[in-house]
């Protein structure tokens, strides 16, 4: 089937922003906003945001997950300052060891990394009281209002923030570029944990209004906490004063505070629907703004990277869910993108006790991230990166694209399962085909004979011209047409643009080609003497126009010679050799490699940090530069051996590998004891603990103190050890884990004197299996080649 949509005579309306944001730092360079985007420079930027909690996070790690963050794609760190981490009692201000603030935001200027602090007062991000102190209970005042009482503690707590930020802002060459005030206000609350379950009692939803927001605002530049954006998370009632805040929105696949005893199952969400939200003429399902959408850009905070288990929530976050979740929102018209949470953490405990919301665990706050709590790459980030890069090459041609969805796009629905979702963002020559085949809680349908004709001013770009393309389940992607190639024009391609790398040789382009799509370039022949590939076939056909094709299970060098004599190589890459991409700059020039390893840079050089049984491969593409930088480890025991290739430098590092026989106890089929010994670590970054078991919630305890937990939800629960043993007493942990009850339970009709719960039903508590994996770091520097 051909699906056909028009775009003929689309002009995007783009116009300097009517808010009072943006500045300039001292080094002359500016960010302002159009009604459509963010600028640097006067051009468009594309901010990828991950929020990241330093609060959450050991500070002695902080510089290495800053750099698999910035190794993600991500170039801003949203970041909470929860009031209850720094001030949780009275008048006693913490900004020491993990909550040092001005190290983290010291630490991601030095990675290239912008930084917008989220000061509250009220957070949420499942913390205890959403972040608010317990002392602020029982208070004269109202939180979240106007009470001068109430404003005169945020000022407090906005100058501390000031006085760990100064010379850190963007006006003062510092990465803060900005400040989000309160959060989700007049949208939600939390419970006031002191009274939870007693009674219950959730503090305000917030009060006065848009007055309330400006009040933030003043009490914020007041403190020194000036920055080119001041924003708010705008779904729900959020109040928006007139050109003053650029409000945020964002959307989850899993919504746990649906779900209740009387509610257990989980309604599909619009999320994964193309809409337009720039467009006052089309109706954009949940976003209906207090002002006009063509006004302000649409920008996100919090696209769910994952999401936190709770109580009565316990699914497991679908990879796909997330970079689905991106794509349909930049198609939808989104060129500021931001997830919530993009770095998984732990949760500090406090003086007065556990510092958690009350629905989910008390210590873990892994958040089934793209990097886990403790530094795990994850599917879903092998996903997003290579959308991340493109976005990173190519948001400049991107962002000023305008929105168009077809006809049946406005009446479709979450549970619609057999029609195929696709929208296009087009300048009105060039342009982008996306298409989403996800959808949360429903089982969509496979679309097989599936063809594209996009109707442009002058003519009609029909693709694939060959094989029709076959949509999976749970796929989604986009695709190009009239995409500038260094001056060479692909008029169509069934494969998506990851990046570009620019050596002394050529310029080459980096394509991804979806699994089981076989790789279709149609290329004007304008200017091109001839076309190569390595794998496939090359046909010129008789308007002259070339069409490539490439087999999807095998990676191709395509080579296009150009009449002036100069190339323009074309890389297509499986869909499994994508997701081991990586873009770093090492030893001062930015490079693409492929490792199934994550790379971390550092300042001599780049370590290899994951668990490969002590065996490490990685090629890193040279566009058949000579003289390129040849890589050598620290360590007299690692072994490296290197090969080169036509494009490529492959090396292959081995080190000595550890065997890790784990000593555990079983003292019950719930309970277990595990002994760990000082040289487990020897030669080890860490050890990740991979524990199968059937239960309720799982806790680890050493010395009868609560060191980690995780509400089961049928995945293994992994515990970092190299984070915890200074917590373990007596070189022992005790993991535990209470029943999980299938029936119903009951209040004894008989008891004596109190009333006693009778469960009638199944009850499961068992660990099956616990290993642990070892986590190897291993340390290269540059050896220049003569």
């Amino acid at each position: 089937m051909t699906y056909s949509i028009q775009v003929k005579n689309i002009r995007k309306a783009i116009y300097p922003s009517t808010m009072r944001l943006g500045g300039s730092n001292p080094q002359g360079e500016r960010i302002s906003f159009t009604n459509y985007y963010m600028e640097r420079d006067g051009e468009p930027f594309f901010a990828i945001c991950g929020e990241f909690h330093y609060s959450r996070y050991p500070e002695a790690d902080w510089e290495t997950e800053l750099a698999k963050m910035k190794l993600s794609g991500i170039n801003v760190i949203p970041t909470y300052i929860f009031w209850n981490h720094h001030e949780e009692v009275e008048g006693a201000f913490a900004w020491e060891g993990n909550r040092n603030l001005r190290q983290f935001v010291e630490l991601c200027g030095q990675q290239g990394l912008a930084v917008i602090l989220r000061i509250g007062p009220f957070c949420h991000g499942e913390v205890r009281n959403g972040g608010l102190p317990d002392w602020l209970f029982g208070r004269s005042f109202d939180v979240r209002s106007n009470d001068e009482g109430y404003l005169s503690y945020v000022g407090r707590l906005y100058e501390e923030i000031g006085k760990q930020a100064a010379g850190l802002l963007y006006q003062e060459g510092g990465p803060v570029i900005g400040i989000q005030l309160e959060n989700e206000f007049n949208a939600a609350a939390a419970l006031w944990e002191l009274t939870a379950k007693q009674g219950d009692e959730y503090l305000s939803g917030g009060s006065g209004g848009a007055e309330h927001i400006m009040r933030l605002k003043e009490l914020a530049k007041q403190a020194g906490l000036v920055a080119p954006i001041y924003s708010i998370t705008g779904w729900g009632n959020a109040p928006v004063p007139v050109d003053e805040v650029l409000p945020l929105y964002g959307g989850y696949a899993y919504t746990p505070w649906t779900i209740s005893k009387d509610n257990p199952e989980q309604k599909p969400t619009g999320e994964y629907l193309f809409t337009s939200y720039h467009d006052d003429a089309v109706a954009a399902r949940d976003f209906d703004p207090p002002y006009d959408r063509t006004a302000y850009p649409f920008a996100c905070c919090e696209m769910g990277g994952g999401m936190q288990t709770w109580y009565l929530a316990r699914f497991q976050v679908e990879p796909e869910s997330v970079l689905a979740m991106s794509l349909v929102k930049i198609a939808s018209g989104c060129n500021f993108i931001g997830y919530y949470m993009f770095h998984g953490g732990t949760n500090p405990v406090g003086e007065t006790g556990f510092l958690n919301e009350s629905t989910t665990p008390r210590i873990t706050y892994d958040f089934q991230a793209p990097i886990g709590e403790f530094g795990q790459i994850r599917r879903s980030n092998h996903l997003l990166r290579p959308l991340h890069y493109f976005l990173q090459q190519f948001g400049g041609v991107i962002a000023p694209m305008a929105t168009v969805l077809p006809e049946d796009a406005p009446s479709l629905e979450p549970e619609h399962a057999g029609s195929l979702r696709y929208a296009v963002r087009t300048d009105g020559r060039s342009g982008f085909v996306f298409v989403n085949n996800y959808q949360d809680h429903v089982e969509m349908q496979e679309h097989a004979d599936v063809r594209f004709a996009i109707e442009l001013e002058d003519k009609i770009v029909q693709f694939p011209r060959k094989k029709p393309l076959t949509v999976k389940k749970n796929a989604s992607f986009f695709l190009p047409f009239n995409f500038d190639l260094g001056g060479v024009n692909l008029l169509s391609a069934t494969a998506q643009p990851v990046t570009s790398q620019a050596t002394e040789a050529v310029d080459t382009y980096f394509f991804l080609m979806q699994e089981g799509t076989d790789g279709e370039f149609i290329l004007d022949g304008k200017g091109i003497a001839s076309i190569e590939t390595q794998e496939g076939e090359v046909a010129q056909e008789d308007g002259g126009e070339y069409c490539v094709v490439v087999p999807s299970h095998r990676p191709s060098m395509i080579r296009i010679h150009r009449a002036d004599g100069t190339e323009v190589p074309i890389y297509a890459m499986t869909a499994a050799e994508a997701a081991t991409l990586w873009e770093a700059e090492l030893n001062g020039e930015r490079c693409v490699l492929f490792s199934e390893t994550p790379i971390v840079p550092t300042a001599a050089g780049f370590d290899l940090l994951g668990p490969r049984s002590g065996a490490f491969n990685f090629r890193i593409y040279t566009g058949g530069q000579q003289g390129h930088v040849n890589w050598q480890p620290n360590n007299a025991d690692v072994r490296l051996a290197v090969q080169q290739q036509e494009w490529f430098t492959a090396y292959q590092v081995t080190c000595p590998t550890k065997q890790i026989e784990l000593d555990v106890k079983r003292i019950h089929d719930h309970k277990v004891a595990i002994r760990l010994h000082a040289d487990m670590f020897d030669g080890l970054e860490d050890l990740i603990l991979n524990i199968a078991y059937t239960g309720n919630v799982g806790y680890a305890f050493s010395g009868g103190r609560l060191i980690h937990d995780h509400f089961h939800n049928g995945a293994p629960w992994e515990m970092g050890l190299s984070r915890l043993i200074d917590h373990v007493q007596d070189g022992e942990i005790v993991l535990e884990t209470t029943p999980l009850r299938t029936g119903a339970a009951t209040f004894a009709a008989d008891a004596a004197m109190a009333a006693e719960l009778q469960f009638d039903g199944q009850q499961t508590a068992i660990f099956h299996q616990i290993t642990a994996e070892p986590v190897y770091r291993i340390s290269l520097h540059p050896e220049q080649n003569q």
